[in-house]
């Protein structure tokens, strides 16, 4: 019996080699969760600042679900790891559970990534200039996030300079300058239509926003195919303990 079980656990489904494959498999895994923590975080950093020029919710939270599931990657390796080197066949089966979870996370923060991609010309169209003219020194974190853009693409506007010209902003000056000084490539006292920037933001955040988008929904996708290798993995593995067990 003994050497009939040796010869059934030196195949390619034997306990060894589906537990190297599951050292294997948690080694990518923690990887993914690093990834997915360094996209998120380096998302949320950078893309942080212009989250108040955007109406839908649905940004921000791709961001916060990309955070959670790198954590929760990061901490369930330590369970996957477990389960296989001590062959606890209950950690097993927890960690395919867990497995399945992440799998759905990640198939939702890809959908939910290439659903607003495709919409953010729209909302941007619709709702940039209206914040700018309606928000701009009113509201601080507005005023922050449209200065912030202005600088760094070197862009006026929405659509073009002449958005300013009846803002909030502009009607509660008493001076003749329509533009904000972030708007002009020349830092002066005077910001005049001469020394403006000609081309407006919305194009160029666009292309920000949907670039970050577009990486978070790849990668999402992307990875969310590893987990149904381990899935399987985990469950095969689990059985194999649980056949040995009973012999």
């Amino acid at each position: 019996m003994r050497m009939h079980n040796r010869r059934e656990d030196s195949g390619c489904c034997s306990r060894i080699f589906l537990k190297s494959i599951m050292v294997v498999f948690n080694i990518f895994f923690w990887l993914s969760g690093i990834a997915f923590l360094l996209i998120g975080l380096g998302s949320l950093f950078m893309r942080h600042g212009y989250i108040s020029l955007l109406n839908n919710q649905l940004f921000p939270i791709t961001t916060y679900i990309f955070i959670g599931t790198g954590g929760l990657i990061l901490l369930m390796g330590c369970v996957g790891c477990i389960g296989t080197v001590r062959e606890v066949r209950c950690c097993l089966i927890f960690f395919s559970f867990v497995l399945m979870a992440v799998f759905l996370l990640e198939t939702c923060v890809g959908v939910l990534a290439y659903m607003y991609e495709s919409a953010i010309h729209e909302e941007l169209a619709r709702n940039l200039n209206k914040t700018i003219s309606e928000k701009y020194s009113v509201d601080n974190d507005v005023t922050i996030a449209v200065d912030n853009m202005q600088s760094q693409f070197h862009c006026c506007g929405a659509t073009s300079s002449s958005d300013w010209e009846f803002s909030k902003w502009s009607m509660q000056r008493n001076d003749t300058r329509v533009f904000p000084t972030t708007c002009c490539s020349l830092t002066n006292a005077t910001c005049t239509l001469a020394g403006v920037y000609t081309e407006g933001c919305v194009d160029h955040l666009e292309k920000y926003v949907r670039f970050h988008l577009i990486l978070i929904g790849g990668v999402g996708l992307g990875l969310s195919i590893l987990q149904l290798f381990g899935i399987i993995f985990s469950c095969c593995l689990a059985q194999k303990i649980k056949e040995e067990i009973n012999l």
